[in-house]
């Protein structure tokens, strides 16, 4: 133990290289503006960075793909509470409380805990990593497809959560989403499903631009529903952001500290484990701490712990992301994997012995993706001061303007024009959902989580047909009885909340 707490305290000389600082800073910057534009993903902007790390020192390289990673995954933040388009797929469920609580009138105090959380959840994912990857790395590699199958079972549970006050309305639309999920090529056999002959489906719904269709058009034809917002002598928007008080902010996700804890550790814990991801971190921590929150019922209506859950669990992936990357080889996600081939083409192998041959690379790494988290904090506070102003100006020339911008979105991802009319389809379909009081929330869980958990499920039922392995496996039948006991848990307190409300209306009576 002394060893590495030596190890960790010498890291820190890294920072006192000014170049390496400024690496980070520009990507961090970097990493916020492609976090910002929906349908541009963290994937492609390390992608895009990685030519030019070839040139610099590895702790250079690193150092500038940190602050991209931890810049990419806040950036999405700002879109999600402001407009309720998650700019990245770990953002989703910071829309379902930043924006509703933006519509308040609070979207400033709303993007002030956002930062703050997804700061805390990233430092906090920084010293795990920093701590834990000796130890826990290990463990990682007991997570085979049947255990990863009982986590995504896990977090299906919360489709009934998110049902809104009508439980069979959300599982319709939970269903609907994981059909939406296995439409494409058979992860198995190649063999195409659903696809209806078109050949663009064969690698499934596009994520993207289903994403934009259903959370940005429906909310735009929602909200020209109000013909004063084309009113030509109107100044200010139908919902200005109101201010971002940081000390109050920062108070606030201080005295949620058990939630910030508790979402941090889900998203370690995912990051850690190959294949999981962000996507479902967020999600499966922002249905923990609803269901464990006194006042469930007020999630999803724009609450502080809603914003705190997602945003503290998405940016502490990032460091668990790294644990089985720098200590087994073994890249937690395709960011890591992208870090990981950095490293090999400067002549490096992560590994067992890359803790200890490349003591001070490796322990550099994770100093510089803690100054990140810095980084990206100080330019959050003036982008989105910069990011409320253009807020004031009129809806009659904000909406058109953010359907451009989320048509070219779709269009930039694969430059394929069916992406630009799926758009329309799912936001003509989300809109009717909308008026029809299903929500949306479980068909977009539905359709990340389906394939993830059908691939996981294939090859477990390959490499053994007997199905109780679901079961006698320790950490698979953990998680499948904790599924279980999630949903009687949705189940007894949506049958609480009836009880409530009709105690009310006899005492209103």
């Amino acid at each position: 133990m002394e060893f590495y707490l030596q190890a960790i305290a010498h890291s820190f000389q890294v920072l006192t290289d000014p170049t390496v600082l400024l690496f980070v800073f520009i990507g961090s910057f970097f990493g916020i503006l492609i976090g910002v534009v929906p349908g541009i993903s963290v994937h492609t902007a390390i992608v895009i960075t990685l030519p030019f790390t070839f040139g610099m020192t590895p702790i250079q390289g690193l150092a500038t793909m940190c602050g991209v990673y931890i810049g990419g995954m806040s950036g999405g933040l700002v879109t999600s509470i402001l407009l309720g388009i998650p700019g990245e797929p770990s953002a989703v469920a910071t829309v379902w409380d930043g924006f509703p609580m933006h519509r308040k009138g609070e979207g400033g105090m709303a993007l002030g805990i956002g930062l703050w959380a997804s700061f805390w959840g990233g430092v906090i994912g920084c010293l795990s990593l920093m701590i834990a990857a000796p130890f826990f790395a290990p463990y990682v590699l007991q997570f085979g497809p049947w255990e990863i199958f009982s986590i995504i079972m896990f977090g299906m549970t919360i489709i009934a959560s998110l049902g809104g006050k009508t439980i069979v309305k959300g599982l319709i639309s939970g269903v609907f989403g994981m059909v939406l999920g296995c439409v494409g090529a058979d992860p198995i056999f190649n063999n195409p499903r659903l696809t209806f002959g078109l050949g663009i489906l064969i690698s499934g719904v596009p994520f993207v631009s289903t994403m934009i269709g259903m959370y940005a058009l429906s909310q735009l034809m929602l909200d020209t529903e109000n013909t004063d917002a084309f009113k030509q002598d109107r100044v200010q928007a139908v919902t200005a952001p109101g201010p971002m008080p940081l000390f109050k902010t920062m108070i606030i996700t201080v005295t949620k500290w058990k939630e910030i804890l508790a979402a941090s550790a889900i998203g370690t814990f995912f990051g850690a484990l190959p294949g999981a991801g962000s996507a479902i971190s967020n999600i499966f921590a922002y249905d923990q701490i609803r269901k464990f929150s006194k006042n469930p019922e007020r999630f999803g209506t724009g609450i502080a712990e809603g914003i705190i859950a997602s945003e503290a669990a998405n940016s502490s992936v990032a460091g668990g992301s790294l644990i089985p990357t720098v200590t087994l080889g073994i890249p937690g996600n395709m960011i890591a994997a992208i870090m990981m081939g950095a490293l090999l083409m400067h002549g490096i192998q992560p590994g067992p012995l890359f803790m200890t041959s490349q003591q001070d690379l490796a322990y550099g790494l994770f100093t510089t993706l803690l100054f990140a988290n810095l980084s990206v904090l100080i330019i959050q506070i003036f982008f989105i001061r910069f990011a409320t102003k253009l807020l004031n100006v009129s809806n009659a020339i904000t909406i058109p303007v953010i359907f451009v911008f989320c048509v070219m979105g779709a269009y930039s991802v694969n430059s394929i024009l069916f992406e630009m009319y799926l758009v329309a389809i799912t936001g003509l379909m989300a809109y009717g959902m909308v008026k029809g009081g299903i929500p949306l929330a479980p068909l977009i869980l539905g359709l990340i989580l389906a394939p993830i958990a059908e691939t996981n499920y294939r090859i477990a039922v390959g490499t053994d047909s007997n199905l109780w392995l679901f079961l006698t496996k320790p950490i698979s039948g953990l998680f499948l009885g904790c599924t279980v006991l999630s949903i009687v848990w949705a189940y007894w307190q949506a049958k609480m909340q009836t009880t409530a409300g009709k105690i009310r209306e006899k005492v209103m009576i």
